[in-house]
């Protein structure tokens, strides 16, 4: 149909007023905005989203420390199916990982005391171990000391030079940051030998340091006993003596007892190891008879309190022990320790065999029997725990040094179940 008039003819053939497509633009724009929002929330709800949750799963978030959360372990009963090694081990892993406590690092030792009992390789162990690992570590082994020799008022107590007991060892490791208490045990036998030869032909004046715990009235008698030319008569003498500290010596000083009294005269060292204010009777102070038993479990109760304690008999094991302990260098301990002998030599020990009994009498049993120990005695000087004085005694000699000194017999065996049990280690009994 032909259009109306001229007008309508003219617009539709573009020739009437021009159009305002302003209108038609802004819309334009709205409807293509709207379209790119649907298409983007149509993306980003799709699966495609998934490598976005991951690496937001993986970042690590600041955690705030609060009590770990006990996890549930799954209970596996008779209609579980059994689970795999591997499933047993990841469930493991799982909760090992999320609740074992980090288990605490001990406190190194600060500073260190030797617990030092005469004639049981203390001198290998002290002077030429501890003194070089303790300046190695940076490790208090000294204290001041108002004790002092040559007129001095102030001095140093090196601890591991001093024959320190219970109580000197418990007094210098007070104080701030921890302090650890080692000692080394000795087999009686030949603890009291070792000691008896040392002081009658080698170092005569140790009998009047106040370190060696004589009292001042006895050194004299004690004195002369040494100077005897028989030394079976001699050996004896000293053995019996009433007043002899060196009678279950090791028992005595994990007990703990007065020094003597402090007299300059008797230092064996730059300080005193002596008690100014009551000076006790070492000797004297304990009745090994009437009181053996609750003064046995007393020690045994001390060596339980110690940080560590060795063996002369298993002298390189204790080494190993100790160091371990103290947070030693164990590789440059060991060596220290294997380098170094025993002081004593063969011409010494072949003296021993001259010692009798008390009885005087000399069985054909035990006199074969020191033939076969003399025939086997092994005489390799290579350290601590290879040369034994009982190869050179008669039986019924070794017999009675262990009632005399049989406490310390009963502390050293204990010490070697103690070994056994806390450090896993057996440190056999000698024969």
């Amino acid at each position: 149909m032909a259009p109306r008039s001229a007008r309508e003819r003219r617009e539709r053939r573009g020739q009437g007023a021009p159009t305002d497509y302003r209108g038609c633009i802004t819309c334009f724009f709205m409807c293509s905005i709207a379209l790119l929002a649907s298409i983007g929330s149509f993306y980003f709800s799709s699966d495609d989203l998934e490598p976005v949750k991951q690496r937001q799963r993986s970042t690590p978030r600041p955690k705030v420390a609060a009590a770990p959360e006990p996890v549930a372990m799954p209970v596996e009963t008779s209609a579980s199916p059994p689970r795999t090694h591997e499933a047993t081990t990841l469930a493991t892993t799982e909760v090992t990982t999320s609740t074992s406590p980090v288990e605490a690092v001990p406190e190194q030792c600060k500073t260190v005391a030797f617990l030092r009992i005469q004639k049981t390789a203390s001198t290998t162990f002290g002077q030429e171990i501890m003194s070089k690992m303790c300046g190695k570590h940076h490790q208090q082994c000294s204290q001041a000391w108002e004790h002092c020799n040559f007129g001095r008022k102030k001095c140093s107590v090196e601890l591991y030079q001093y024959h320190l007991e219970y109580n000197n060892a418990k007094q210098f490791t007070k104080g701030q940051g921890r302090g650890c208490i080692v000692t080394i045990f000795r087999d009686p036998i030949e603890r009291v030998m070792s000691e008896y030869f040392m002081l009658k032909l080698k170092h005569r004046q140790f009998l009047s340091f106040d370190q060696w715990d004589v009292h001042e009235d006895d050194i004299p008698e004690i004195d002369a006993i040494l100077s005897m030319p028989d030394i079976s008569e001699s050996f004896q003498k000293y053995l019996h003596h009433p007043r002899n500290p060196s009678r279950n010596r090791q028992t005595l000083y994990l007990l703990g007892f007065p020094r003597v009294a402090c007299n300059s005269s008797r230092c064996g060292g730059n300080a005193c190891i002596c008690d100014a204010k009551q000076p006790g009777y070492p000797a004297t102070l304990y009745d090994w008879e009437a009181n053996g038993t609750a003064l046995l479990e007393t020690a045994k109760a001390h060596l339980r309190s110690l940080d560590a304690f060795g063996l002369v008999e298993c002298f390189n094991e204790s080494v190993q022990v100790i160091a371990n302990t103290l947070g030693w260098d164990l590789t440059m301990a060991l060596s220290l320790a294997q380098n170094q002998a025993l002081h004593v030599w063969k011409p010494t020990m072949e003296k021993a065999r001259a010692i009798r009994s008390s009885s005087g009498a000399r069985s054909a049993a035990a006199a074969s029997s020191r033939s076969a120990a003399s025939a086997a005695r092994r005489l390799s000087f290579t350290g601590p725990g290879h040369n034994f004085w009982r190869e050179f005694l008669q039986e019924d000699v070794k017999r009675e040094i262990q009632q005399v000194n049989s406490l310390d017999v009963e502390l050293v065996k204990f010490a070697r179940e103690e070994f056994r049990r806390k450090y896993g280690m057996k440190c056999e009994e000698m024969p």
